[in-house]
C-alpha cells in the first residue's frame, strides 16, 4: 500500500519542542537506573495542516543535502509515547531511542521504553509513535504510530512494528514523509562476532541533555558486567519481569559495560561496532541494577563547618560506566520474535 498523504507539524515558536531534562544533580539509586534513561519532556501544542509530500530532497539548516549519501544515523530513531488531540496534533510524554533493524518499520528498543505503565495524568491515553530523522542534523522527524510486537522486561528488550501505512506525522514542510521511502533507507544489521574488551563504538541518540535532535557519542567496550537474583527476589518484581526471569536459566542477567556517555533518553538506542552493526543496546546508567552508579567521595567542606568528612556533600569523583544489552542476548531475543539473523 502507498503510503499516505503526511501531515505537516509547523513550528510556530523558538523551543518549542526541547525536552525537560530532570535536574542532574540528584543521584538516583542504581535500581532505578534502567527507567531514568528514559527523556522526560513535553511538546507545546503545534498546528497541523494536510500537503501534499515532495520526492524532491530539500536543502537541510546545514546546508547539506538531507540525505547526502546516507549514513548510519539515518537508522537511529526515536521511540515515544504521545498523545493527540481532536485537531491531530501530538504531544510529546515520554519516550528513547531506539534502531531500525533488518527491515524498515521494525525497531529495537528497551522494553522499558515502550512500557506503558508510566503513561498517567495527561498521558494516560497516550500511544506509541516513531520518529525516523529524515535530514542530517537529526532536528526533523516523521512520525508514525508503532505497536510492540514482543518485548523481554528481565532482558529489558523490545521489538517494534512501524505502520507505515499510516498517516505519517512531518515536523517540517520541507523534509516530508516521501524521503522516506524514495531512497534506500538504511536499516542496521546485527554482529555476528562478539566484540572484545576495547573495541571502537559509537550511539545515536537522543539524550534529554542533548535537546531534541539526535546527539552521537562514542567510546569503547569496557567490560562485562552481571545482576543476580534469587527466586524470592524476582517475585518482588512486576508481573512481566518475573515471567521473563522464570524462563532464564541461571538467574543472571549479563551487561556490556560502555565507557560512552548516556544519559536520560539514551534508552533502547543501538550499540555499534566499527562496521557499523549492533553488538549492544543502551539499557543502564551505572553497569548494573545492583553496583553503585556513581563514585563519590567527601573533598570539601560543603556544610561549612571547619571539617571535611562523611557530613559533608559526596562529590562525584572519575568517570561514569554504563551498561547496555549484550549481543548474546540481543540475538536470542531477535530469534525468539522471528528473526533470521546472519550466523
Amino acid at each position: 500500500m502507498p503510503p499516505k498523504r503526511p501531515v505537516v507539524k509547523k513550528r510556530t515558536g523558538k523551543g518549542l519542542r526541547k525536552r525537560v531534562a530532570r535536574s542532574a544533580a540528584k543521584i538516583f539509586s542504581s535500581r532505578s537506573a534502567a527507567l531514568l534513561l528514559i527523556g522526560a519532556a513535553v511538546i507545546a501544542a503545534l498546528a497541523l495542516a494536510n500537503r501534499g509530500g515532495s520526492a524532491a530532497v530539500t536543502p537541510s539548516p546545514s546546508g547539506k543535502p538531507a540525505l547526502e549519501q546516507g549514513g548510519l544515523w539515518q537508522s537511529a530513531v526515536q521511540v515515544a509515547w504521545q498523545t493527540k488531540d481532536a485537531t491531530g496534533s501530538l504531544s510529546y510524554c515520554r519516550g528513547g531511542s531506539g534502531g531500525l533493524v533488518a527491515e524498515i518499520d521494525q525497531v529495537l528498543t528497551n522494553e522499558h521504553v515502550v512500557n506503558d505503565s508510566g503513561n498517567t495524568g495527561v498521558c494516560a491515553d497516550a500511544k506509541l509513535y516513531v520518529g525516523y530523522p529524515v535530514e542530517p542534523t537529526g532536528v526533523y522527524f516523521v512520525w508514525w504510530p508503532a505497536r510492540v510486537r514482543g518485548s523481554n522486561a528481565f532482558l529489558d528488550l523490545a521489538l517494534v512494528d512501524v505502520d507505515l501505512t499510516a498517516d505519517p506525522i512531518a515536523e517540517d514542510s520541507l523534509y516530508p514523509a516521501s524521503i522516506v521511502f524514495t531512497h534506500e533507507w538504511p536499516v542496521y544489521t546485527v554482529a555476528s562476532a562478539a566484540p572484545a574488551l576495547g573495541d571502537p563504538i559509537s550511539i545515536y541518540s537522543y539524550p534529554a541533555i542533548g535537546g531534541y535532535s539526535m546527539t552521537f557519542t562514542a567510546g569503547h567496550v569496557a567490560g562485562w558486567s552481571r545482576d543476580y537474583w534469587t527466586r524470592s527476589e524476582a517475585s518482588n518484581r512486576s508481573a512481566a519481569w518475573g515471567a521473563a526471569f522464570a524462563l532464564d536459566a541461571d538467574g543472571y542477567r549479563e551487561y556490556m559495560k560502555l565507557d560512552a556517555t548516556l544519559a536520560h533518553g539514551s534508552s533502547g538506542s543501538s550499540v555499534l561496532n566499527a562496521s557499523g552493526e549492533i553488538i549492544g543496546v543502551s539499557s543502564l546508567v551505572g553497569v548494573g541494577e545492583q553496583t553503585t552508579t556513581v563514585d563519590c567521595a567527601h573533598l570539601a567542606d560543603t556544610n561549612g563547618d571547619g571539617a571535611t568528612d562523611e557530613r559533608d556533600s559526596c562529590i562525584p569523583v572519575g568517570g561514569f560506566l554504563n551498561a547496555a544489552a549484550t549481543l548474546t542476548d540481543i540475538r536470542a531475543f531477535l530469534t525468539d520474535q522471528g528473526l533470521r539473523l546472519q550466523p
